[in-house]
């Protein structure tokens, strides 16, 4: 990973200074005041931001869940990949632009995002000079809203290519003209004057893509033929990396304490914890990152395997145990997607074992339909195909591989181990045969039989 990091920086720095040299807005040296610490920037908020991001928006996701609606999910991802790009850039651009303006308008927040305004020689590197909470607040209000909708793993990584290369365009000294394609997208011609250091111009152009954002929403600010000559805010931010991240918390407590300063001879009174947004933000962030960790730990799963599956679980449909108990989804057949070996200790009743491993190599997709067909009757719906493993994350990731080919599925809520703390191996026939694809029993506890 550090590798493909460094090589995604050789390749910016490859296309982009020969670019600045060529045409540049501004006379300035490559290697300006402060580049290190940019590229610094660059190199540690790849780890640090995408991290703490991804804990959060699996934090939001977590608590929008419940209201999630799969049809309207499974309708989005059915649609044309060039539809859905068009319309998660929309989306998110709204969600950015306003995260933008708070940023600008909530003075604790500003303290944060003033970093990214400290720079005063723009050129493409100046992009990555963002404090890790200036990034994971912008990407929740961002980010969350498509993962809700159910937009395909293909539009998002259309999206997040487009972004990244917008992001590194926009902030480049170029003095490159994009004629009345400036109205459609972001250009450096559109946010340098979002970094101009002079009076009402720092809070116009805050959409990250497209300018007609601030062209609704009253902040666009484009004058012909005219650019800005300073950047940076009326204040000083110390210099270096490190420097930088510690800086707004302790501005943050600044404020703080002169706004809730006792004037009169009573002692102070300690403020409540829960007043204090910064601390309650970096306590959420570590209490979600430790939760994920460990939860990751106990199951034996990769970080970057539950980052997946935290997201992707809000786009699958799932089905409980009681649920299935009740007859409340029928005709179903049950789906084993953990290794052989867990399947041979113990499983659901006739349920068909295809491991993970072979559904992401596309070998288990005819097998399962084949299986489907057995338990299929004339004149009546399709079996759903439930798919299980032990806990719940493999089956997700399981169906997320699935989900395109045609075929009706769910995942088992908590997995086998939630069914077995309802239904003994014993009650297994019991359970199943009044909503399996067949009503024999025999066909309930005889997986040999497949």
């Amino acid at each position: 990973m550090i590798a493909d990091v460094i090589k995604g920086f050789i390749v910016l720095f490859i296309v982009f200074v020969p670019l600045e040299r060529l045409f540049p807005l501004h006379q300035q040296k490559t290697f300006r005041h402060e580049w290190l610490t940019d590229a610094t920037y660059y190199l540690t908020g790849f780890f640090i931001g995408r991290v703490g991001t991804a804990v959060c928006i699996a934090l939001a996701l977590l608590l929008a869940g419940g209201n999630a609606n799969s049809e309207l999910q499974r309708w989005v991802s059915s649609q044309p990949i060039a539809c859905q790009f068009i319309a998660a850039v929309v989306i998110a651009d709204v969600g950015y632009y306003w995260a933008h303006r708070l940023l600008h308008t909530v003075p604790w927040l500003w303290q944060f995002h003033a970093i990214h305004h400290s720079i005063e020689e723009m050129d493409w590197l100046a992009a990555v000079r963002v404090h890790p909470v200036d990034q994971i607040f912008t990407k929740v209000l961002q980010m969350v809203p498509l993962y809700w909708l159910g937009f395909s793993v293909q539009t998002f990584g259309l999206f997040a290519l487009f972004s990244a290369a917008i992001a590194f365009y926009v902030h480049a000294n170029t003095r490159l003209k994009a004629g009345y394609f400036r109205w459609l997208l972001a250009t450096p011609e559109f946010h340098h004057w979002h970094h101009a250091n002079q009076p009402g111009v720092r809070n116009k152009n805050l959409s990250a893509q497209l300018p007609l954002m601030d062209f609704l929403f009253g902040t666009l600010y484009m004058p012909s033929g005219q650019h800005p000559i300073r950047y940076g805010i009326p204040y000083r931010i110390p210099s270096g990396y490190f420097k930088q991240l510690i800086t707004p918390f302790q501005q943050v407590v600044t404020r703080y304490r002169r706004k809730h300063a006792v004037t009169s001879t009573q002692p102070a009174q300690k403020q409540p914890v829960y007043l204090r947004p910064v601390l309650v933000l970096s306590l959420v962030s570590i209490l979600g990152a430790v939760g994920v960790l460990g939860y990751a730990k106990v199951n034996n799963y990769s970080v970057k395997t539950m980052a997946y599956v935290v997201v992707a679980g809000f786009n699958t449909p799932k089905v409980s145990t009681a649920e299935l108990q009740q007859g409340k989804l029928k005709p179903v057949v049950m789906v084993d997607v953990r290794d052989p070996e867990e399947y041979s200790a113990d499983h659901i009743g006739s349920s068909l074992s295809v491991p993970l491993t072979e559904i992401k190599a596309g070998k288990g997709v005819e097998k399962i339909r084949d299986f489907a067909k057995t338990f299929s009757k004339p004149n009546q719906p399709q079996p759903t195909i439930v798919l299980y493993c032990q806990s719940g994350p493999r089956s997700i990731e399981a169906y997320q591989n699935l989900k395109d080919q045609g075929l009706n599925l769910v995942v088992l809520s908590g997995g086998i181990n939630s069914w077995r703390e309802a239904v003994p191996s014993s009650k297994d026939a019991e359970v199943l045969s009044p909503i399996y694809g067949s009503a024999s029993s025999a066909w309930v506890n005889t997986p040999e039989k497949l």
